[in-house]
């Protein structure tokens, strides 16, 4: 914008987003052109599709607000692109530009029906000519050009033939002077009228401007206002300043208004003119005929960036099908054929990247994707190439659902996400590193899932609604035909879903470049790339710097400095000799929904300008100015109420909800209903959004209605009487069981939450049970003879159950449990019963009891089934044996050579060597005793030698360990190998002259160093070496003197020798020998024995060392002879021998035998003479026993006498060996030959 006085001077550009109105409609008003239909994909959908509708109740503040507007508001409106806008957007307070989701109203959406109507209404007006109202009378010395993008310049009614049917412009240049009436106050509002005929793009705002306003000053904000579209107009709206004029001051005006990227009208008739008529200055563009040719193309997908403001773009994603139309509408709806349209979700990813110093503030999905009305031609066969067709939201399904994924996610976990999520879903990515994802599931075109014509159009009147907007005109009853083919058909052509970006700065060429890939996702996962490619594009600020001026800039932050709206800004001069000052800009603070200005002092580090806290007139000075306001985040509250509708709907309970304003709360209804629903409530309604709240700036309101869960049925209750006949003992069925049943129906309703169930109940066969009689059971009686009859039954009554017990005799039976191995009774089960009863009793458990503790079953004849008992005792043997196993023993039998000092510390490290010896047992598993052993492998094993190691200043004590040959019986083998120093030493050498014999050889006394003294302790082990000897015995021969100091030569031993000779002692040795007289026959009279005794004694010389005698002197008696002993006389009795005569004392002992004998008695016949029984041997003579050497000491030679004397009634027969003088052996042997030659020395002999 330029000014008269300030020719070069721009408006400032502010270009922030404003909240839209709530009850913001999206019935469809204009019409697009569609080129869709041209073959191949020869450019984006975006380019070649323009389907957008503007809302017919669209306010301003939707695309502009105040001296603080920006982009075209999304409210179900689409750029040029093809992009669907959606409701409203404002900022959050992030780091990150605000990411945001759609968040249902609390209203329901509009019917279908509603928007066909209303859209057929809007398309008559439009196609009304409207006159253009009269410019205000504030207006004077109007003048405007357009300039076309192809550098035409258009003043009022010129006319420009177009190549085709569109027309872009570069920029619209007004010039005009306001006059203050004094009338006219601050915020009044001045409009400047606009028509537009004939055209059929919907976007077409962005022609007249760039979706900024403008600043003026001095005078306020001029904005290009198409909210209503009976009623275009640039509204100019005062500021104070103008406010403050006297009346009739003027203020002249220039204004440059730059039209968007990509910003055309389009002739939604191609033989009409386009007319565009501002404040009465006329311009018309004069469109090419259309030709109405075949459009052929497969399957494609588009990709396209574009923008309709200075500070925003649309990203997104549309596909198109011409053949697959084509084809249907040729073959009468049979006929699809193969157009290669993929099977699975259609998913976009754009890969995002800001550049030119673009920073994103906000990146928000639409909430519908759109499709368009298709071209049609005239006979309804096939789509034809650039007619016309409008721009479709497909709202019968749930709005756009924006899910959350990590910086950074792969493609692969991408397209998982969103396929998972569905269709309509979409993920935006802050990467982190000044990149961003943004990915959108589009849906299937074709099979289960896909989004139909039907669908979106439940009246099936599809092609009489496109007709609308279409050049061609067809016949109702070829649109008919058409829309009867449709309903079944896929929305393919130009089905569409776009992301609006929002920028920080709108007076930069902001630039996107994107790599955006669609894939084909199958139900199963797989994946396949179906696009790939990069595109970009460039904004284009409504003004630009000229020379000299500084620019002002007011941005909008939150407390940690993040941008929360599209900042405002100003070029202007800050005076000199070339130009005047400027006037001064007055900043001012936006209301931004859900934030509060901070209106005190808080100063932000990280942004480089000065803090404003209210309205602010600014001069420009010679250098860039930065301000800033700062706004806190606002609390918001949201309250989701569960209500009983069954239960006059009483509220079940409350969830009150908080959170700063633009934030997501975490809150789902899912628990809390899966609570009650758990309960057996049914979910009525839940308007609460599926992915949660979104804090506005009010008090959000939800309700989740349920109620009960209720079952319906006829029931069916029988009240049945049951009589069981059982034995007492056990409770086993005697007889049949008797049932009788009542049966009662009725229809019943249950609520499965209170659990109450109504209905009345009817009696379908009596109310009564009649008197049973109990059956007889032979052997057995029964407690009841007759059950008694029982009346009044209900359906509410209990059931019947009696119990009729029959009682039998009783019984017994015995187990005895045997352990087979041993023979032994090892328990007895004494049974008891009743007769016919089978007894429960099972040895199975008894039996456990021992297989427990190993014994194993041997025979078993107790029943299987348990005893049936009988008049009988029966008897049962369970047989048990030991259980026998295999036992492994190991025995390992372990020599320890341990090397040793004297001093016992380790002198080598020990060596251990093992054998091992393993064998088989049997083991009793019962008595946990081994009955059998069997033999050790091997039966034997050697320990091998082992020679002793070398230990440097030592020798061991054995040379080696010699090998041992061993059997497992063998303990372990220790053996210690003693180490001892290597010293010099003294020996000592004991000889024996008595024997010849060396007792001691040279052994070790001492040991020492080479030439020290020998100590007092060897020389007293010395002496006390010899004294040990001398106590033994032994007597000193000679003793050498120790040398007094070890000598040097370690080569042999000093030793001393000490020469011993055995000493002697005398012993007495006596020796006791008798003379003893004994007496036989006599009877009690027979005399005692006469004992008379002698002492011999000698002295012998014995060898004190052997004990061995050395010489005898000879012995000596204490007397030469005996004395003679007379035999006492016996009356009545003679003796043999009348007096012992004396003997001479010899070294043996003498006996004597004195027998009487009986004086004879004359009998009446002669008596035999009595003849002595002798033996048919002569004694031998008696020798004195006199050994070769003397007697031992204290010897005492005794002759032992015959132990057995003769008996009494036989004759005296001399004991063999007694030493008889000559005349008694005489005597005997006459004797002897008497008897012999009477026969009697055979009873003799047999009697002894």
């Amino acid at each position: 914008m330029t000014y008269a006085e300030e020719q070069n001077s721009t408006s400032g550009q502010v270009t922030s987003v404003s909240a839209p109105t709530e009850d913001a409609k999206t019935e469809k008003v204009s019409t697009t052109t569609s080129s869709t239909v041209t073959e191949a994909s020869s450019a984006s959908s975006f380019s070649r599709v323009e389907n957008t509708s503007v809302s017919s109740t669209q306010t301003a503040s939707e695309f502009q607000n105040s001296s603080t507007e920006s982009a075209p508001s999304e409210n179900s409106s689409m750029s040029s692109d093809g992009s669907l806008s959606t409701n409203g957007e404002s900022s959050k307070s992030a780091k990150t530009p605000n990411i945001e989701g759609t968040t249902p109203e609390n209203t329901a959406p509009k019917s279908d029906e509603t928007i066909v109507e209303s859209a057929i209404a809007k398309t008559r007006a439009a196609r009304t000519r409207r006159s253009v109202a009269e410019s205000s009378s504030h207006i004077s010395n109007f003048s405007v050009t357009v300039t076309t993008k192809d550098g035409t310049v258009m003043n009022a009614g010129d006319t420009k033939t177009l190549p085709a049917q569109e027309v872009s412009f570069e920029k619209v240049q007004m010039s005009f002077k306001i006059k203050q009436d004094g009338t006219l106050k601050a915020g009044d509002k001045i409009r400047i009228p606009v028509k537009l005929e004939n055209n059929a793009y919907a976007a077409y705002y962005a022609n007249l401007g760039s979706g900024t306003a403008e600043t003026i000053p001095g005078v306020g904000t001029i904005k290009f206002d198409f909210s209503k579209k009976d009623d275009l107009a640039y509204e100019i709206t005062l500021n104070s300043e103008f406010a403050s004029l006297s009346k009739g001051q003027e203020k002249t005006v220039n204004v440059n208004f730059s039209a968007a990227n990509g910003a055309k009208f389009t002739a939604q008739k191609s033989k009409n003119n386009i007319v565009l008529n501002i404040n009465g200055s006329t311009f018309t563009f004069k469109p090419k005929p259309r030709i109405f040719e075949k459009a052929q193309a497969p399957f494609a997908v588009y990709h396209n960036l574009s923008s309709d403001a200075a500070n925003s773009m649309k990203i997104g994603t549309s596909t198109g099908d011409a053949n697959y139309y084509n084809n249907i509408l040729s073959s009468d709806g049979k006929q699809p054929g193969n157009t290669k349209i993929p099977t699975g979700d259609i998913i976009t990813i754009h890969r995002i990247k800001p550049e030119n110093g673009s920073k994103i503030i906000k990146i928000k999905p639409e909430p519908h994707r759109i499709t368009s009305t298709l071209a049609i031609s005239e006979d309804g066969k096939y789509l034809v190439k650039n007619d016309t067709s409008t721009s479709i939201p497909i709202t019968n399904e749930n709005e756009n659902k924006l899910i959350t994924l990590p910086p950074k996610s792969t493609d692969a976990d991408i397209l998982k996400a969103l396929k998972k999520a569905g269709k309509n879903s979409s993920v935006v990515i802050d990467n982190g590193d000044g990149t961003y994802t943004i990915a959108t599931n589009l849906g299937k075109m074709i099979g289960d899932g896909a989004t139909t014509y039907h669908d979106i159009w439940p009246k099936d009147d599809f092609a009489q609604h496109g007709d609308q907007y279409q050049e061609i005109d067809r016949t109702d009853e070829t649109n008919k035909k058409i829309s009867e083919i449709l309903k079944k058909m896929s929305v393919i052509q130009g089905t569409a879903h776009s992301t609006r970006i929002t920028f920080a700065d709108s007076s930069i060429n902001n630039k996107i470049t994107s790599t955006s890939k669609s894939y084909s996702v199958e139900d199963d996962g797989t994946e396949k790339e179906i696009k790939s490619e990069n595109i970009n594009h460039v904004t284009r600020p409504s003004t630009a710097r000229s020379q000299g001026q500084t620019k002002i800039t007011v941005q909008y932050v939150d407390t940690a400095g993040n941008q929360i709206a599209t900042q405002n800004y100003q070029y202007g001069y800050p005076g000199g000799t070339l130009h005047t000052q400027s006037p001064n800009y007055t900043a001012k603070p936006q209301n931004i929904p859900g934030y509060t200005l901070v209106t005190t002092p808080k100063s932000i580090p990280s942004i480089q300008g000065t803090q404003l806290t209210g309205n602010q007139s600014i001069a420009f000075n010679s250098s860039d100015q930065v301000f800033y306001y700062v706004y806190t985040v606002n609390k918001s509250n949201a309250k989701v109420t569960y209500i009983d509708d069954d239960d006059n709907h009483k509220v079940l309970e409350t969830k009150e909800l908080t959170g700063d304003y633009n934030t997501t709360d975490p809150y789902r209804t899912t628990e809390t209903i899966k609570k009650y629903t758990d309960k057996n409530y049914e979910l009525v309604s839940d308007n609460y959004p599926a992915d949660g709240v979104k804090y506005n700036d009010k008090l959000q309101t939800f309700e989740v209605h349920l109620k009960h869960k209720v079952k319906t049925e006829t029931q069916t209750k029988i009240v049945r009487e049951t009589i069981k006949y059982i034995y007492a003992k056990d409770g086993a069925t005697a007889a049949q069981t008797y049932t009788a049943e009542l049966k009662f129906t009725r229809t019943a309703t249950t609520d499965l939450v209170t659990n109450v169930t109504t209905g009345d109940w009817t009696a379908e066969n009596g109310t009564s049970f009649a008197a049973v009689t109990s059956p007889a059971i032979k052997g057995h009686t029964p407690d009841l003879a007759e059950v008694p009859a029982v009346d009044n039954i209900t359906a509410n009554s209990a059931n019947i159950e009696k119990t009729v017990v029959y009682k039998a005799n009783p019984a017994s039976a015995k187990v005895t449990y045997i352990d087979d191995t041993t023979g032994e009774t090892l328990e007895t089960k004494d049974l008891n019963g009743f007769y016919g009863q089978t007894d429960p009793y099972r040895t199975a458990e008894t039996i456990k009891t021992y297989t427990d503790r190993n014994y194993e079953l041997y025979s078993d004849n107790y029943p299987t089934n348990g005893v049936t008992y009988n008049e009988t005792l029966q008897t049962f043997e369970v047989r048990l044996r030991h259980k026998v196993a295999s036992v492994q023993e190991t025995k390992t039998v372990t020599e320890t050579i341990k090397y040793v000092y004297e001093d016992n510390t380790q002198a080598a490290a020990t060596k251990v060597q093992t054998l091992k010896f393993e064998r088989i047992n049997t083991k009793d598993l019962v008595t946990n005793k081994i009955v059998y052993k069997g033999p050790w492998i091997p039966s034997t094993g050697t320990f091998p030698e082992v020679v002793s190691p070398t230990v440097d200043g030592y020798t061991p004590d054995k040379s080696k360990v010699d090998a041992v040959t061993i059997t497992a019986a063998h303990s372990d083998i220790h053996v210690t190998v003693t180490y001892k120093a290597d010293k010099q030493k003294v020996t000592y050498t004991i000889i024996d002259d008595t024997a010849h014999k060396t007792l001691k050889d040279k052994e070790v006394l001492t040991s020492g160093d080479s030439d020290t003294p020998l100590s007092d302790s060897a020389r007293a082990k010395y002496d006390s070496i010899v004294n040990a000897y001398l106590a033994q015995g032994y007597e000193l021969v000679s003793k050498d003197p120790l040398p007094a100091k070890f000598d040097l030569d370690s080569s042999h031993d000093q030793n001393v020798t000490v020469h011993l000779k055995h000493g002697t002692t005398d012993i007495q040795e006596t020796k006791k020998v008798s003379l003893t007289v004994r007496y036989h026959g006599a009877g009690s009279q027979t005399p005692a024995n006469n004992v008379q005794t002698a002492t011999w004694t000698r002295t012998v010389t014995k060898d004190k060392i052997t004990g061995t005698e050395v010489s005898a002197t000879a012995w000596t008696s204490d007397k030469a002879n005996y004395d003679a002993v007379p035999s006492p006389v016996i009356p009545g009795y003679r003796v043999d021998v009348a007096t012992v005569p004396s003997e001479t004392v010899t070294q043996e002992d003498i006996v004597k035998d004195v027998h009487y004998t009986a004086n004879p008695v004359t009998p009446d016949k002669p008596t035999p003479p009595v003849v002595p029984s002798v033996s048919d041997k002569p004694a031998p003579p008696v020798v004195p026993s006199v050994s070769d050497k003397p007697a031992p000491p204290t010897l005492t030679v005794v002759q032992t006498p015959p132990t057995k004397p003769a008996s009494a009634k036989e004759k005296f027969l001399p004991s063999t060996g007694d030493v008889q003088d000559g005349s008694t052996l005489t005597m005997l042997t006459g004797i002897g030959l008497l008897l012999s030659a009477l026969g009697l020395v055979g009873r003799c002999k047999k009697e002894d």
